[in-house]
């Protein structure tokens, strides 16, 4: 009797097991995006995973128009070039452009490229193989400063230090000097004139009224070619810039591969 009521009850529980599930359970929605799981919350400031957009979409046509207090009447051309993109209207034109199709690996790489457009700063600079360079600070950062768990055992401690008021650093109480800055200030050289207060660093060029910039790991170039006075266009090419830098810091600027 048994055995009988068993293989009467097998049937019941095949049917029971494959009888689908809530779909209300969030572990049954299968078609969640790959794209969320790959990127957690708070680590896409410097990401390079995705390609930039145009530049023209990440700017918008309207903070264009109100930086040169253009109309709605006023025909606005948008041309997207390899290189970047453009708004041209009655003989003038603006042009954006990133350092490359996507964002630099990290910070230390986007400053040594922008020093060596806009610095004057020789491309043979990186003489190490590239598995140094990658560790040397000038594209790893700095190094660290260590701590005395990395001395050897035996080593004989040194002697202690007699230290005056004109050290530079603190040595007392715990206090440490100030982390230094990841870049260096821009600075005025040839026909580019440093500019303060601009992302990480800037320069500004009379001549061709371009303003490049270096904001994390981004080489922002932005290109003013009006009827304007040098200052005037260098004002509004930073009001343009400052306008990109935004939609980077908030993640607005990248295209889905």
């Amino acid at each position: 009797m048994k055995i009988k009521s068993l293989i009467l009850a097998f049937p019941v529980l095949c049917l029971a097991c494959s009888s689908p599930s809530s779909t209300s359970d969030p572990a049954n929605q299968v078609d969640a995006s790959p794209i969320v799981a790959k990127r957690p919350t708070g680590v896409t400031a410097l990401t390079v995973d995705f390609n930039y957009d145009e530049p023209c979409n990440i700017l918008g046509e309207e903070y264009v128009r109100s930086t040169f207090n253009l109309g709605e009447t006023t025909e606005l051309e948008e041309v997207h070039e390899h290189n970047g993109c453009e708004f041209a209207w009655a003989g003038n034109k603006i042009l954006v452009s990133f350092g490359g199709s996507k964002p630099y690996s990290s910070i230390y790489l986007a400053e040594y490229m922008f020093d060596k457009m806009y610095q004057a700063k020789p491309a043979n600079v990186m003489t190490k193989p590239v598995e140094e360079a990658a560790r040397d600070s000038t594209i790893s950062g700095p190094e660290t400063a260590g701590t005395n768990a990395e001395s050897a055992a035996n080593a004989t401690p040194d002697a202690p230090e007699h230290h005056t008021t004109d050290d530079d650093q603190p040595q007392h109480g715990g206090i440490t000097a100030a982390t230094p800055p990841l870049t260096k200030r821009a600075v005025s050289m040839g026909h580019y004139e440093a500019v303060s207060n601009v992302g990480d660093k800037a320069v500004w060029d009379a001549t061709t009224g371009a303003m490049h910039v270096l904001y994390n790991n981004h080489v922002i170039n932005v290109t003013v070619e009006t009827k304007d006075k040098s200052e005037v266009r260098k004002e509004r090419a930073q009001s343009l810039v400052e306008v990109l830098i935004d939609r980077i810091s908030e993640n607005e600027y990248t295209r889905r591969l």
